[in-house]
């Protein structure tokens, strides 16, 4: 039942995978090498994508693992129906619905911590619905999934409390079985060794969460309802809204997903970094809904099917490059999607650099997608020469030299550490840009005033 959206979304994001550029988180794990850990997420992502580096550079390789996320996601989606004993076409309808809605496909484009992070909560989910229908060992897979998936984003913490708070006010018989101890026990057991690197470290992710708070907080909490609706499709809000208060109201299956929903939204409010987190717990809600909502009940499959290739169609438009990155459509795009937005202009931004960088200068970049830009498209030499303090990169070290030319804001507020510094200019940006990279500085400079070992520590820089 899930072979055609799978193939179909597989089709789909190869076609597309190779256009526009990397993203901006794509070019800074590409720059990263692996290790157990780093200071701004756990190493899955970026083990996956030096994997795949070591096989090819060319994006659509890189991109490889998202659209098997995508697949995958399509038929975990088909899986809900059919744990709730709906028909084949029921089945094969929450396949479709799930593949070509906003998010899915957005996830599925990239590869980044947050494509594995979406199947690996609708997997959980799906474990814990299964455990609530009396379906052995459900809630032992619910959390041997959740411990493996903090190898890759400590955000499953988060639903694995809200879960544990929806099954409290709707199965607390559950809780108390040896499936829930063990997988509690296993969960724990998995979870915990990139938790303890966090403690032990200072719980470094938490600043690079307080500052994309402190950068988009309050437009997140303002557009965070409105967002979820668009993430996850707004022609088929009767259907994942109804999964969440249809079961609530008449104790059906999937009761417990209103509570997981309130409390993810809560914590969501309460810590705006962004506004995706819970979509995770909606996009199961869907898969659901064709079966619980009174929408299902009253549309007929034909009308069903209608609404989702309607949807379906806006969303591939939205999400993904499929047309030129021109005037004025990539502006207009950039202000619905702006991962589009973070995807244009990265060779000219290395090229800027690269050109300005002198004989035998190394390159300070105060943001990591530059920095990884510079490593993406510049020279052998050009790459051995780009530093940052950003986030995981700061670990890299400094640069050894006399001369460095500085790139950012961030960067330039340390010109007190050299013996003389004259600028080099600004760095020329398209009318779509991300709001870091407008009017970024840059500065050349030479004598620092002591060693790079007590200097670096200056160009430390812990945010989104």
């Amino acid at each position: 039942m899930a072979a055609p959206p799978m193939l179909a979304v597989a089709l789909v994001l190869l076609a597309v995978a190779p256009r526009y550029g990397p993203h901006w988180d794509e070019l800074y794990f590409g720059m990263l090498p692996p290790r157990w850990w780093y200071e701004d997420q756990p190493p899955l992502t970026v083990w996956v994508t030096w994997a795949l580096g070591r096989v090819s550079d060319d994006l659509w390789v890189q991109r490889l693992p998202g659209v098997v996320a995508a697949v995958a996601g399509a038929f975990v989606a088909t899986l809900y129906p059919r744990t709730l004993g709906a028909s084949p076409q029921v089945q094969r309808l929450a396949g479709w619905a799930h593949a070509f809605t906003v998010y899915p496909l957005i996830m599925g484009h990239l590869f980044t911590t947050s494509t594995l992070d979406l199947l690996a909560w609708q997997v959980v989910v799906l474990c814990v619905l299964r455990a609530t229908l009396g379906h052995p060992h459900g809630l032992l897979w619910a959390g041997t999934v959740a411990g493996l998936a903090c190898w890759n984003k400590l955000l499953v913490v988060v639903l694995a409390a809200a879960l544990l708070v929806g099954l409290l006010l709707t199965r607390r018989s559950l809780l108390v079985t040896r499936d829930a101890l063990l997988g509690s026990l296993v969960f724990v057991a998995l979870g915990a060794p990139q938790v303890l690197l966090q403690l032990v470290h200072g719980l470094p992710m938490t600043q690079v969460s307080g500052g994309l708070v402190d950068q988009q907080g309050d437009l997140v909490r303002l557009a965070l309802l409105p967002a979820l609706a668009l993430f996850v499709g707004p022609p088929l809000l009767l259907v994942w809204g109804g999964a969440l208060l249809a079961p609530w109201r008449t104790d059906r299956p999937g009761r417990f997903l209103l509570p997981t929903f309130v409390v993810v939204l809560l914590w969501t409010l309460a810590n705006p970094s962004q506004p995706y987190y819970p979509v995770g717990v909606l996009l199961p809600a869907l898969a659901v809904g064709w079966v619980t909502s009174g929408a299902a009940r009253r549309w007929s499959l034909r009308k069903s099917s209608w609404v989702v290739a309607a949807n379906g169609l806006v969303a591939c438009l939205v999400c993904l490059p499929l047309l030129p990155p021109t005037e004025p459509w990539l502006s207009a795009l950039s202000r619905v999607n702006p991962t589009i937005r973070d995807q244009v202009g990265w060779p000219g931004y290395a090229q800027q650099i690269t050109s300005l960088r002198g004989a035998g200068e190394d390159v300070v970049v105060d943001t990591y997608a530059l920095a990884g830009a510079v490593h993406r498209y510049g020279t052998a030499e050009d790459r051995a020469a780009v530093h940052s303090g950003h986030n995981a990169l700061w670990d890299l070290g400094p640069p050894a030299g006399d001369l460095v030319l500085l790139v950012g804001e961030d960067a330039v507020r340390q010109r007190d550490a050299f013996d003389t510094c004259r600028s080099a200019g600004t760095l020329e940006t398209g009318p779509v840009v991300h709001p870091q990279l407008v009017h970024v500085p840059l500065l050349r400079c030479e004598g620092p005033v002591t060693d790079w070992q007590t200097l670096w520590p200056r160009f430390r820089r812990l945010t989104g």
